[in-house]
């Protein structure tokens, strides 16, 4: 895979040939229930414009199911690193009307799985995950500078809010509070 994309850009294409995409989406390096639109090929960057299987989205709010879609958009996902490049995955996502009559929300954009993309992140689960482990293991900086020899994008600053994000326990507010606890 890597050296037909070495290949296409020796003869000035950017974009790799068919059996590379074929390669994509057949592997697991495209997430489950998406479709590989095209792959453009750079010397840092791997681009993958991917799209959802499914034809129709449930509402968020009624949680009807429609499938009359009013617009799309191209949503930038960073992803784990491929060989000696980082991935971007580009997700085509899509805007539906609600039919619902008394559904509060008549505009609502596609949800993707929980453990593939979360609503407005930048990043995929998967690589979350990996941030996530950097910053328990190794702590902020040092965990930025083995993160950024391994490829993966993220800052100092990022492992550590990752760490605190997934960290907070849910706290149960007290039911009764006694005169000892008030003090």
């Amino acid at each position: 895979m890597d050296f037909r994309c070495r290949l296409a850009l020796v003869h000035g294409r950017n974009q790799c040939d068919r059996s590379v995409l074929q390669f994509f989406s057949s592997s697991a390096l495209v997430p489950w229930g998406f479709s590989v639109d095209s792959i453009e090929c750079d010397d840092a960057v791997v681009r993958v414009a991917i799209h959802a299987k499914s034809s129709e989205c449930a509402c968020p709010c009624c949680g009807l199911a429609s499938t009359h879609v009013r617009s799309r958009y191209w949503r930038p996902v960073s992803d784990l690193p491929s060989s000696d490049r980082s991935v971007q995955l580009v997700v085509m996502a899509r805007r539906f009307y609600c039919d619902a009559v008394l559904c509060s929300r008549r505009i609502f954009t596609e949800r993707l799985p929980e453990d593939v993309l979360s609503p407005r992140a930048r990043r995929t689960a998967r690589l979350g995950h990996i941030i996530h482990r950097f910053g328990l293991a190794l702590g902020g900086r040092p965990a930025a500078k083995f993160a950024r020899r391994l490829m993966v994008p993220a800052s100092n600053d990022t492992m550590l809010r990752v760490v605190r994000r997934r960290g907070r326990r849910q706290i149960v507010p007290p039911t009764v509070i006694g005169i000892d606890d008030w003090a």
